[in-house]
């Protein structure tokens, strides 16, 4: 399971997802459930924190692609 706690405002919430692949293949639809600059501050895929250098839902959905 891959878990986004992200910031709304200066509101923080969480969306979970499948895996991994799920969320890049949503964000690669005419109409992602993220913009790419939406900040992120902590994503956990089965559990394990996952080290992002950019922490924006772009930089995780990079991540993601070329892990």
């Amino acid at each position: 399971m891959l878990k986004i706690n992200y910031l709304d405002g200066n509101v923080e919430k969480s969306k979970e997802y499948k895996n991994g692949d799920e969320f890049v293949a949503i964000q690669q639809l005419e109409v992602p459930d993220f913009e790419d600059y939406i900040k992120v501050t902590q994503v956990t895929e089965d559990g394990k924190k996952l080290p992002l250098k950019d922490s924006t839902m772009y930089g995780l959905y990079n991540y993601l692609i070329n892990k």
